[in-house]
């Protein structure tokens, strides 16, 4: 926990490494294993007093019963650490150029997952030491793999052409090729909501408790990964297709005029043709109007005989009863005079049209069944199908004109964070998620969750002010 100026005025010189300048605290375990790592960073101390100051350290550490045996071994490693966003924003009218921007990593907190190459410990990149690093990342390639799960350096699609530290972020920002790299370039367009970045370093680094803090590091390159890959799953990604460019009105318009012409002109034939058809059935269902006059009592007398008979109880056989067959009788009688055929044989198993009925007439009863219930004729539902389907497509085509880029989704809290709080009794309200917590809360919660090492506790509480949990 940081010192407030009144607690640090009141340490005795003896609590501090550099006495004479009372800098470098080590009142406590927490503040000697930190005032360690701190020694070559503390800036205005000569050599002389960078020497008296470990020396001062490595005695309060041996009083305090810290083991310091892994404090001077320092190692060299190559290792992969896999970020997080890629942000493809607009093109700037090059061919050959699909912009990009992203975050790498993160400064000051460990790493939510081991990197490869840090042999299964978890990595922590100070703020210095990634400034001292950030020019080695200029003109390095970004490589692609088939399966964007590693870096395939025989395929670079990119270079990246700038980068910052913004708070703890370290961004950067590039362009992929277009033109050489059609395939992919397009690929990263359709999942880019699943994509990050991770990059290759080549760095010094030294144990931190748990962890593996780089000393020093030079990057070398860079690839396109899913993020379930990320050793940092925090960040969001906000992604602009290249065809989002800006137009004017009337060119907007002269697009839409261009795609929507052969819709247009489908949509018209197809209305043409039910229109045409629906005429047809009226023809034909007018021509035989006498006929189904001529039948049309004698089917409701056989639906009255059916209604008395189930009001009376009989024939309610659910397959085979007289109820059912008379109502079937009833309309099948209906649907051979809407041929123009007068009716005399009911067949149980066949009742849409009479045993006499050449194609053509069959034909009729189908326009004349369309024109009493067009939604079940095949043919005019097929049509009509066809104008709703072509009005989807329109109506899709306009809003994909129009659409706007998506907001970068807002972090999240991480499941480690929120498991460790319900570990330690703590199930986040709303107002805390929107105020945080203060550090008195998160001690409680660490010590309740069975955190007491100093290590993890600072670990955790980096990991929880990531996380944007800490009252500020």
């Amino acid at each position: 926990m940081p010192l407030s100026k009144e607690e640090r005025d009141k340490l005795p010189a003896e609590h501090f490494a550099v006495p004479g300048k009372r800098k470098l605290p080590i009142n406590d375990e927490t503040h000697t294993r930190l005032a360690w790592d701190m020694v070559d960073r503390t800036q205005g101390l000569t050599h002389q007093e960078r020497k008296e100051a470990r020396a001062n350290i490595q005695r309060r550490a041996k009083e305090l019963g810290i083991d310091t045996s892994e404090w001077d071994k320092v190692h060299a490693a190559a290792m992969t650490l896999w970020g997080m966003s890629l942000n493809v924003p607009e093109v700037a009218n090059h061919p050959n150029r699909m912009p990009f921007s992203g975050v790498l990593t993160f400064v000051n907190q460990p790493s939510d997952l081991p990197p490869g190459g840090s042999g299964g410990k978890r990595t922590y990149l100070p703020k210095d030491v990634a400034e001292k690093a950030l020019e080695s990342l200029l003109g390095m390639a970004v490589d692609f793999s088939d399966d964007l799960s590693a870096h395939d350096v025989t395929q670079k699609i990119g270079v990246i052409t700038g980068a910052e530290i913004v708070g703890d972020e370290v961004r950067i920002e590039g362009f992929f090729y277009a033109a050489d790299f059609p395939q992919e370039c397009a690929r990263i367009q359709d999942e880019k909501e699943d994509l990050g970045f991770s990059y290759e370093v080549q760095a010094k680094t030294r144990p931190m408790g748990d962890l593996l803090q780089i000393v020093s590091c030079v990057f070398t390159g860079a690839a396109v990964l899913y993020k379930d890959k990320a050793a940092y799953q925090s960040t969001s990604l906000a992604a602009q297709a290249e065809q989002d460019i800006e137009m004017t009105k009337e060119e907007m318009e002269a697009l839409l005029a261009g795609a929507l012409g052969p819709i247009t002109q489908q949509l018209s034939a197809v209305t043409t043709q039910v229109n045409a058809l629906k005429a047809s059935a009226d023809t034909t269902v007018h021509a035989n109007a006498a006929m189904r006059d001529r039948v049309a009592p004698h089917a409701t007398a056989l639906r009255n005989c059916a209604a008395a008979m189930e009001a009376a109880g009989i024939g309610l056989h659910s397959g085979r009863g007289h109820v059912k067959m008379l109502h079937h009788m009833a309309a099948s009688m209906e649907a051979e005079a809407a041929t123009g055929h007068l009716p005399h044989i009911f067949r149980d198993h066949d009742w849409s049209f009479s045993a006499g009925a050449d194609d053509a007439a069959a034909r009729s009863a189908a326009l004349a069944a369309a024109a009493a219930a067009p939604a079940e004729n095949p043919a005019i539902k097929a049509l009509t199908d066809a104008v709703a389907a072509i009005g989807t497509q329109l109506t899709d085509l306009k809003a994909a004109a129009f659409k706007s880029v998506e907001a970068p989704a807002r972090r999240t809290i991480s499941s480690d964070v929120t498991m460790l709080l319900a570990k330690g009794g703590l199930t986040l309200t709303a107002e805390q998620q929107k105020e945080g917590l203060t550090e008195e809360q998160i001690d409680a919660t660490l010590a309740a969750a069975g955190v007491t090492k100093i290590a993890d506790r600072i670990a955790a509480k980096q990991k929880i002010a990531a996380d944007g949990l800490l009252r500020k």
